[in-house]
This record gives structure tokens, sequence and C-alpha cells, in this order.
């Protein structure tokens, strides 16, 4: 029994460590979470993780009646079932209007005017990356992976400084829905063969849909998005497991219900409370999080309340950025209570689109919670841009990409906020209300002062040192000692803070009570939270921050930029499709996309020169001073997000009776499918430019023209060219010229040469008959050498001839040789044998290092005489004593400049550039949804079934160039079909948009009909009232 005790005491021991180590395993990222912890109020910046998930992120376990995900059949899925709409998805239960034809003024004409075309200008071969921000969105940060562990800092609901009273909150228009015209073409049943190869492709996409996402429920659950290619995650936008809200919905209209339940389940885990960034980015968030739980809740039917719950939560935090004086967002939120309790204004430099394209969701929102304030927060919006819109901008009808949304007036005096006492001495009166600024100490009342001499305390050494004291408690500070000892002291005076307002000794100021119990009060100032009490307290100055209020405005009131490219583009957007979700009671956004439309018509649209004449069209960027007419310049950009612009004007056409804006809606649409098949891989680049024609009725290919973008220097390159082969022409004649002087040069030499020594051989008397007359001594220390075995030898010397000019050996410089043996180069030996012999003496021989430093000399000046006419090269091998050098001239042959042809064919051909294309800005394809989009609505307005083999050339390219081992990824350049670079990042927009649409194009009709719904622009689809 003892023994057992014993042992059970260890065995509960292990089971203790056991468990620990556990624990330990589930927190083994603790000890790096606990290095950043004190990152709290700093921007982070993430980083992909390669590690292992945390322990919360793996998935829950599936039912065990989970079917396994089904091999794509040829049978047409079942549609799903139409959910009954509720009561709240109504707006009213009047009886619905009869519908309303639109006025004959309303239907603008649609001639699109004649472009005046720009001259062209020198283009940059060097590729420029786009900085739009759905490319690399500010909302996205790269931010390092955390552990699960989560912060100590939660959002705390904070009290509002800019509260609107509950009289002045804008309701949701009443009444009954407008019937508006009908979207969807009037389809007619298909054949057998048709709806097979529907189906067919049906199938397709959706096994590449669940490819992608088992890819991310396997290695990235719980995370905002999938690596890929290395299966890792990545957490851009608030680890709020991005992908998994966004793509919720299209599980559902997939008919992955499973899937989708798991999904649902696991979105009560997300905490919306907190996240590792220090803002939070209100446009992707809204469009992605809040709009993938709406839509979730809407297509399910109402089946998961959880849905609505988690997206009321959210929508209540993202209130939080409402709070500023003039209710414009703050469209980076900062969360933390420290931040967010604090009053703020808008930015001055306001994204459109991120200001622009919140309205569907938070109107959704407040449709299905009936809660007014979630759309009071966007018709407030909506109605700064419509008074922006008739107050008129530098480009009527439309927007700047930068807004300064503030709402206060710069050019006003700014006053420097005063401290907290001060405030408190100021009594409120009409003058206060006044912007008054900040009015500095004119510096010349001011007086320096000046050192006084200090008391004489002895004549001990150091005694008329200065000495210097540190101030208590700021070791920073210092003073000398007796500086002040003289300044004259007044009594009970007391020390003023910097921004203390100067209060008259008799003046007895009345503080009042800021620390009312019943209103909430801040802990720093003491002031009440509630700016209108805080104003009753202390006085208007407090929160006013003295500037005149305003409207919306341009950040650059200068050149402005317009477009519906990034930037801009789901602002204009939302227009017709809050209309949409309105029921039409809301004639301002109406209003707003026919001003908007009729501006994009005159400036914006043109046509572009392609080599088989295609006519298509395309919405460039233009920029103005405010005088369009006369200083408007079009960029004919050709841009992936500007490609929704097809889809956004044929619904437009149909619901607002703009019947002719329809052949438009399909040039658009099909001159982003003209982009896509133009390329080697089949996808359309991020962004390029293009040549525009001046007409968009008589637009003929013209190579010439053409030419001329690609290169706009052509003339002159060919004016260098001919200027090159004139000058090589007189070079030639030249050196010909030269070279026949010099040969007759040498051949008369050499005659006279051969005059010379024939008449010397039979004149001239050898001093020394025989080699015995030459001491012994000598000729024993002669060296080695053709010259010095000559006079060894006993028989007489027989002196060779000069060759005749003639000779090929004269023509050809003989190589020089070095023969470091012999310790006599061979020029030094030919010289001996023609100098008298009477003055050889033994020479002194040069060592090889000598003889190597006069090799290296010498190719050294060889070198520096390149490129310049050489006068030190013999025109003989050898030099003879006494006679003239004859040199010779070099030439050395310059680059052959490129003619315009060749420049062309050249760039075509290292920059891989497609046919009618000019420049590309950026060769990346990021898996985007814009292009897919505006053709599937092409097709459900049209009924035309060539939309839907148009999207599978698009799907087919796709999927060869992106997929990976778990999923689909981004690529760097789809101009480069052999070296296929993957960029490792699957945004969630290619499961909420782009697999999306692809589906819904290969889906029967009644599928997200566009007469029942309505998405916004991630492609989360909202019922539509009274529906």
């Amino acid at each position: 029994m003892l023994r057992y005790r014993r042992y059970r005491v260890f065995l509960i021991f292990a089971v203790i460590l056991t468990l620990v180590i556990v624990r330990l395993r589930h927190t083994r990222d603790w000890a790096q979470y606990q290095s950043f912890a004190g990152l709290d109020d700093n921007p982070s910046q993430e980083i992909n993780n390669g590690g292992s998930s945390p322990a919360n992120t793996t998935p829950p376990a599936r039912n065990e009646k989970t079917k396994e995900i089904p091999e794509p059949k040829t049978q047409q899925e079942k549609p799903l079932p139409t959910p009954t709409p509720k009561p709240e998805d109504v707006v009213s239960s009047s009886p619905v209007a009869p519908i309303v034809k639109p006025t004959p003024e309303s239907v603008p004409q649609i001639k699109l005017p004649d472009r005046i075309l720009q001259p062209p200008t020198k283009v940059s071969m060097d590729e420029e990356e786009l900085e739009l921000h759905p490319v690399a969105p500010p909302g996205r940060q790269e931010l390092p992976t955390w552990s699960a562990v989560p912060t100590t800092i939660h959002w705390e609901k904070p009290v509002e400084h800019f509260p609107v009273p509950t009289e002045s909150i804008i309701h949701l228009p009443t009444g009954a829905p407008k019937k508006i015209p009908k979207i969807q073409h009037a389809f007619n049943d298909e054949t057998p063969t048709a709806k097979i190869n529907r189906e067919k492709r049906q199938a397709k996409v959706k096994e590449e849909f669940q490819k992608a996402w088992n890819g991310y429920r396997k290695h990235a659950w719980m995370h905002d998005e999938l690596s890929p290619v290395t299966g890792n995650f990545r957490d851009p936008f608030c680890g709020w497991a991005a992908t998994l809200v966004d793509g919720l919905d299209t599980l559902w209209i997939m008919g992955l219900e499973n899937e989708f339940e798991e999904a649902a389940k696991a979105v009560d885990l997300i905490d919306f409370t907190t996240t590792p960034r220090h803002d939070i980015p209100m446009f992707e968030t809204t469009i992605r999080y809040l709009g993938g739980l709406l839509a979730a809740y809407d297509v399910s039917g109402g089946k998961y309340p959880n849905l609505l719950t988690k997206a009321t939560e959210l929508g209540e935090i993202l209130m939080g950025a409402f709070d500023t004086p003039n209710r414009m967002p703050v469209l980076y939120y900062r969360w933390k209570p420290t931040f967010a309790s604090q009053p703020h204004r808008a930015d001055q430099r306001s994204n459109l689109a991120e200001l622009g394209s919140l309205s569907m969701e938070f109107t959704r929102l407040s449709q299905l919670t009936k809660d007014p304030r979630y759309y009071d927060a966007v018709a407030r919006i909506t109605l700064a841009l419509s008074d922006w819109q008739d107050r008129g901008t530098q480009l009527p009808g439309v927007f700047p990409d930068n807004v300064d949304a503030s709402g206060c007036n710069r050019t006003a005096p700014i006053q420097l906020p005063l401290s907290v006492p001060a405030e408190a001495k100021i009594t409120p009166s009409k003058d206060s209300e006044e912007p008054v600024g900040f009015q500095p100490i004119n510096p010349d009342n001011v007086k320096e002062p000046k050192p006084r001499k200090k008391k004489t305390y002895g004549e001990k050494p150091g005694d008329h040192m200065l000495e210097v004291q540190v101030l208590p408690g700021e070791p920073s500070k210092a003073q000398i000692l007796g500086w002040a000892d003289d300044l004259p002291i007044k009594e009970n005076q007391k020390k003023v803070a910097k921004r203390d307002v100067d209060v008259s000794p008799n003046a007895t100021p009345t503080i009042p009570d800021v620390t009312t119990p019943d209103l909430p009060v801040d802990s720093i100032t003491g002031l009440p939270l509630d700016i209108p009490a805080a104003k009753d307290a202390v006085g208007n100055s407090v929160g006013d921050w003295d500037c005149v209020p305003q409207g919306l405005e341009p950040s650059n009131p200068g050149r402005g930029k317009f477009s519906m490219g990034g930037g801009q583009d789901s602002t204009y957007e939302y227009f017709p499709k809050e209309y949409l979700l309105l029921g039409g009671l809301d004639e301002t956004y109406r209003k707003m996309y026919l001003k908007t439309i009729d501006a994009v018509r005159k400036w914006m649209l043109y046509r572009p020169m392609v080599p088989d004449n295609r006519d298509i069209l395309f919405s460039g960027a233009v920029t103005t001073r405010g005088d369009p007419d006369t200083d408007l310049t079009l960029s004919a950009d050709v841009e992936h997000l500007t490609c929704f612009i097809g889809g956004m004007v044929g619904m437009s056409a149909k619901i607002f009776g703009i019947e002719g804006d329809l052949e438009i809606a399909k040039k658009l649409a099909d001159g982003c499918v003209w982009a896509y098949e133009s390329t080697a891989t089949g996808i359309m680049p991020e962004g390029a430019t293009v040549m525009p024609c001046e007409s968009s009725e008589h637009c003929v290919w013209n190579e010439t023209m053409y030419w001329d973008i690609l290169d706009p220097t052509g003339p002159q390159r060919d004016a260098n060219v001919k200027e090159y082969l004139v000058n090589k022409a007189a070079r030639e004649a030249e050196e010909k010229a030269q070279r026949e002087a010099e040969e007759a040069a040498l051949k008369a030499e050499a005659e006279r040469t051969d005059v010379e020594i024939r008449s010397s051989n039979t004149t001239k008397t050898t001093k020394f008959t025989a080699h015995e007359d030459i001491p012994d001594h000598i000729l024993d220390e002669l060296p080695d050498h053709p010259g010095s075995a000559a006079l060894k030898n006993e028989d007489p010397v027989s002196l060779h001839k000069r060759q005749t000019g003639s000779s090929p050996k004269l023509e050809v410089p003989k190589p020089v040789t070095h023969d470091f043996q012999g310790g006599v180069a061979p020029a030094k030996a030919a010289s001996s044998q023609e100098a008298d012999i009477d003055t050889i003496l033994p020479p002194t021989p040069k060592t090889k290092f000598e003889q190597k430093s006069e090799h290296t000399e010498s190719e050294l000046a060889a070198v520096a005489e390149l490129g310049r006419p050489v006068s030190s090269i013999p025109v003989h091998p050898h030099q003879v004593p006494g006679h003239v050098v004859q040199t010779q001239q070099v030439f050395y042959e310059p680059i052959k400049p490129l003619s315009h042809k060749e420049y062309i064919e050249q760039r075509i051909q290292m920059e891989n550039l497609p046919p009618g294309f000019a420049t590309i800005k950026s060769r990346k394809y990021i898996l985007r949804p814009e292009a897919i989009e505006s053709v599937w609505y092409m097709y459900r307005i049209t009924g035309d079934e060539k939309w839907q083999d148009k999207g599978w050339r698009m799907f087919e390219a796709i999927i060869n160039a992106t997929s990976t081992e778990y999923g689909h990824s981004a690529i760097y350049d789809v101009l480069d079909e052999k070296d296929n670079i993957l960029i490792d990042e699957m945004e969630s927009f290619w499961l909420a948009e782009t697999l999306k649409y692809f589906y819904l194009l290969y889906s029967t009709p009644d599928v997200i009909s566009l007469d029942e719904w309505v998405l916004n622009t991630e492609a989360h689809p909202f019922r539509r009232p009274g529906t």
C-alpha cells in the first residue's frame, strides 16, 4: 500500500507535466508575441510566415455525415431555392407603384465626340508600376503574422464627440418600391447540346474553386489569405479571415452547403474588437467583411442569424470612424481606445473610391437591423457628393481622385489649442465664437535677460568661474548658478503654462465646474467628452480648431485627374446600384449617375486603333485645370480595374431607359476581351496604353502612326542613320586614298633601297675581311643570335637584299615575338646585323622583369592611343637608322545607330509588346474579376451566347497561367508565356468575385438574377426590396 501511494505521487506529477507540455505547445509562439507586446501603438508590417499555423487556426472537425467533395458532373445542378423574402427585406408592404417611364430629356445623345490627338511625345521604355489602390490597396498592409495569443487591447465603444441628434437622423426612404425596368434578357429554353456544354464548363469552374478553397482550409484557415505556391498564409486585412468571409456566399451559390455551414460557424471565432493592425481600413473592411457577411445572410435565406449578428458587431465598430464634425469618415480608423476616444476630422486627402463606396453595405445593414444610424452615416456622404457635383468640379459631373473631406477651410487662420487652465479662464462671449487665429508675441517686445555679476565670495581659486546647476528632475536642462539672483521676484507669482492666457492679477475669473457627475469626463483634461457640453463649460473654442466649415473639395486645387479607373471606380458604380437597393425611391442616385455618364461619354471614352480594326471602346484618364474645352488632356489608358464599366453602363442603360448606352457597354466589355486575346498568355495586363483614334466611327489601322507612338523620335533616328552612312563613305574613301599613297611610298622606298644595296655590294670595302682580325675574347663574349653567329662563321658574311615593295610579307606587319631566352629581341638582332661591325660591343643582357615591363608599357601606350590616329606605328617591321619612318592613320568603326524601323522591331521584341499596345505600365495579373464581371453582365442583359465563349477562353488562359498545387497564384508578367513567374498571392476576391462570375456565367439565369439581386463592388449579392 505504501509503495502504491509512493508511485501515485509520481503518476500525478507525470500527468501534470504532460498537461503543461501540451499547453506550451499550444502557446509555442508566446515568447515571440511577448517581444512584440510593446508595439501596440505603432503600425505593423506583414511578412510571410512559413511556420505552422497557431493552435486555434485548425479548422473544426467535419461531421461524419459530411460527404466527400464530389467529382464534376455533367448534369445540371439544381438552382438554389429562392429564399422567401422576410418582412425586413421589403421596404414597405404597400402596393407596387406603376413603372416609371423615363422622360425623353433623360436620354442623351449617344454619338461620341471626336478626340483631339496629342502630338507623340517621347515614351519611356522603363516599365511604370501603377499605383492604384486596389493593385496594392492602402488598406492592404504586409503585417507580421502574429501568434494566436490575443492582444491585451480591445476596442471599446467610445462616447461620441459629434453625435447626430435623434431628430436629425436621416431615415431610409419609405413608400412602395418603384417598378424598375427589367435588366435581364428573357431567355428561351436552351438546346440539349448547349446545356451539356454549359454544365461541363460550370463543373470545371466549381472544381477550380474547390481546389482553392481546400488549399485555404488546409493551410490558412482563419487567416486572411493563402500563399498558394508555398502553402503559407498571409494577414494583410486585420487577420479576420478575409478569404473565409469573402467566399461565404460563393460557397452557397455553388451548392457547397456543408462547407458553407462549417465556415459560417467559424465566423463566430472572429474577434472584430482587436487586431495586430493599428488601424482598420474602412473601404476594404466594408466591402469584404461587412458585405460578405450580409450577402451570406441574404443568399442563405436568413438561416444563419449569427452572420447578421457578426455583421452588426462589425458595423458598430466601423461607426466610430464617422464621429467627426462633418460626419465624413476617417478612412483608416484608429480603433484603440486611447485614440478612438479623442475627437478627429476626416483626412484632407481622402481617396474618392474609399469615401464613396460604403453606401450599399451600410444601407443593407440598416434595412436588416431597422437601425437608421447606419443609413444616416452613408446618406450624408451621398448628400455631400451631390452638393459638390451641383456646385461643379474641375470636370463637371465627375470627381477628382483625392478629396479634402475634412470639412475645414484650412486657408483660415489656425489658433493653437490652449492649456486646460487657460481654457477654464475663458469667459464665453460672442467674440470668442469667431475664428481668431494664433497671435504670436512680438519678439521686439521681449527683452533678452542679461546675466548679472555674481557676488564676490572671495579670492579662492575657482571663485570667479561660472557654475552650472542641473535643474531638479530634468537632467537634460541646466542653468548658470546665480544667473537670476538679482532679478526682482514678485510675491505670489505663479508659473504660467506655455499656452495659458495672461490674466490680470486683479481679475477673479470664475472657473466653471467641468466635472458634472452626470456627464462622462475625460481622465486627462477633466472636460466632458461630449463636445457641446465641453463648449458650454469652458467656451466655444474647444473643438472648433478655428476653421471655416466647407463641403467636399479637391485635395489639389490645381490640375485634377479624372477617370473610371482605380481610386475612383466604385463610387460611380454605387450610384445605380444604390438606386436599385433603395427600390428607386431616392432620385439623388439617378441624377448623379446621369451627370456622371454624360461626362464620361463627352471626355473619357475613346476607340483604340488596333490591327484588325475591331470596333471597341475604352475609358481613359483625363486631366484638366477647370477649362476642359481648352486644356483637357486624354491618356489612352487600358486598365484592368476600369473593365467594370461595361457592366455598369449596360445595367444602367436598362434601369434608366438609356437604351443607346447598351451598344457602348458592349464595346466597352469587348475592349477588355480584346486586351485578353492580344497577349501571349491570353490574359490582360494590369495597366497599359494604346493609340486612340480621332474618330470613333472612322478608325483604320495605320502602322505609320502606330510606329510614331512607339518611337516619337523616328525622323531623327533616320537622319542619324543617313548622316552615319555619309560619314562612313567619306571615311572609307579617305582610308582607300591613304592606303594607295602608302603603297606607292613603300614601293618607291623599296626601289631606292634596292639600288643602294646593289651599289654598296660593289663599292663598299669591309674593314674586317676575316674574323681573326677581331679579338677572340670579344667573339667569345658575343651572345647567341644570328648576327654574332655570322661573325663567328669563317665563311664571308652574305648580305641579304631587302624585299621589294611587292612582297606580301611587307604588306602585313609581322607580329612582335618575345624570345626571353635569347636575351635580345629580334629587332635588336636585325639592327646589329646592319650596324657597322667596328661599333659592335657586347650588349648588357636584360632581365626578364625588365623585358616584361617594357612590353607592358608598350601595350598601355597602344591602349591609350585607341580611338585616335596612331603616329607611332612603323611601316616596316624593322626600323633602319637614318631613314624617316612612314606612319599610317588608323580608324575605328563607330556603332551604327538604329533606324526608326530597326528600333521599333527591337523594342517590340524586347518588351514582348502585343500589336496595338503603346506601353505596358504593369505586366502583372493578380486574379482580377473586372473583365469577366462585364462579360457576365453582357450575357445576362443580351442573352448572346458568344459572351459565354469569350468568357471560357479567358477562364482557360487564367487557369493555365495561375494554377498551383494549393490554389491559384498571381503572376508577374502576362506577356511572357515561357517564363511564368508566380507571385505566391491569392487575394480573397479570387473566390469572392472572379470564380463567382465565371460560375454564374454558366449557371441558369435564375441563379442570382439581376432583377432580384444587386451586387456590391466585391460581387456580394444583396436582395433588392420588393422581390
